[in-house]
């Protein structure tokens, strides 16, 4: 079978277990919807994106259009079962023009019928008033209208039968007992026991480079893991934006990403306190690709480099590998 008849049929098995489910994929009518892209039916590894900060905007002077680009046509190229967004899609929420940019300049992703997942950013909401979010939230629940999100600001996705996403908003609390927090908890806790492997999203890296202030409650996720991820079934990665460049970190037994290279204008790093790149270059606009496959997860940094003028831009300078508690202790390498 081929990968696009594998791709049909994967749907169609996916487009029933969301029958199964509800409407949406909801898990219940009082709780963020949790969506399902199925695994390969071959047995393939499932392969999906993970990335950040890519400001579809047509003002060109806060992102290097032309990397952003590159980035969406090399995403195509992979054709992954599902892309990632951890925040900040557009620059100015309450611009319709700019999510009418992300349509435009993310085509063959809809011709492809990949299904895209974001995170809600800062700049979804630049140009709402403190305490009115609500101009920000409806331009972006309708250009996910077929997620069918509306009222919700974090849910979840199944990539497979052993992978479980948790795309949390980084505007919204996190502390203890707060609504998005007790949600949280619940589905780290409460995980199928097939899943091996718990992704967060969101868009504050909880852990980077510690010369860039906390932002809001991102800090929440790391003192939490840090307490209780070594009593999860599932090992835990967390992937965040807003830092325009990519790091990476192990912490108490988790994997913490920064994945901010969409396209927005380029952020030094600093790559100390422990940063495991250990990457030379200063400039990263990049995606992240996963691959799952049996008790391992692979996570590799696919680099576009704006400045090249070889005819290869392309390069994959950081891999790193986790497996499953039940084969092996994690590894991050």
């Amino acid at each position: 079978m081929d990968r696009a008849a594998s791709r049909l049929v994967s749907l169609f098995l996916g487009m029933l277990l969301l029958a199964t489910q509800g409407s949406a994929g909801a898990a219940s009518g009082d709780e963020p919807p949790r969506f399902e892209v199925a695994a390969p039916v071959t047995g393939a590894p499932l392969t999906f994106v993970v990335y950040g900060d890519t400001r579809f905007s047509r003002r060109e002077q806060v992102v290097n259009a032309p990397a952003r680009r590159a980035l969406v046509r090399r995403i195509a190229r992979e054709n992954p079962a599902a892309i990632l967004i951890g925040g900040d899609l557009v620059y100015q929420g309450t611009d319709p023009d700019d999510y009418a940019t992300y349509e435009s300049e993310t085509l063959e992703w809809a011709k492809q019928k990949i299904p895209v997942f974001p995170a809600l950013g800062n700049h979804e909401f630049t140009g709402c008033t403190r305490g009115e979010a609500a101009p920000c939230l409806e331009n972006w629940w309708k250009a996910f209208g077929a997620l069918a999100l509306r009222p919700y600001r974090w849910y979840s996705v199944s990539l497979g039968p052993t992978l479980l996403a948790l795309i949390l908003d980084s505007d919204s609390p996190l502390r203890p007992g707060s609504e998005q927090r007790e949600w949280l908890e619940r589905q780290l806790t409460h995980a199928d026991p097939r899943v091996s492997f718990i992704l967060i999203v969101l868009h504050y890296p909880p852990v980077r480079d510690p010369f860039y202030p906390t932002m809001k409650d991102e800090k929440e996720i790391e003192r939490y893991l840090s307490k209780h991820a070594a009593t999860l079934r599932a090992q835990v990665v967390v992937v965040g934006s807003h830092v325009h460049n990519y790091e990476r970190y192990f912490r108490d037994g988790v994997t913490y990403l920064v994945s901010g290279g969409g396209g927005a204008r380029p952020m030094p790093a600093a790559r100390m306190f422990g940063e495991l790149s250990k990457l030379a270059t200063s400039v990263n606009f990049h995606y992240l690709r996963f691959t799952l496959e049996a008790d391992r997860l692979t996570g590799t940094m696919v680099r576009f480099d704006a400045g090249d003028r070889g005819g290869n831009p392309w390069s994959e300078p950081d891999r790193f590998e986790i497996r499953a508690r039940s084969s092996a202790p994690a590894a991050s390498r």
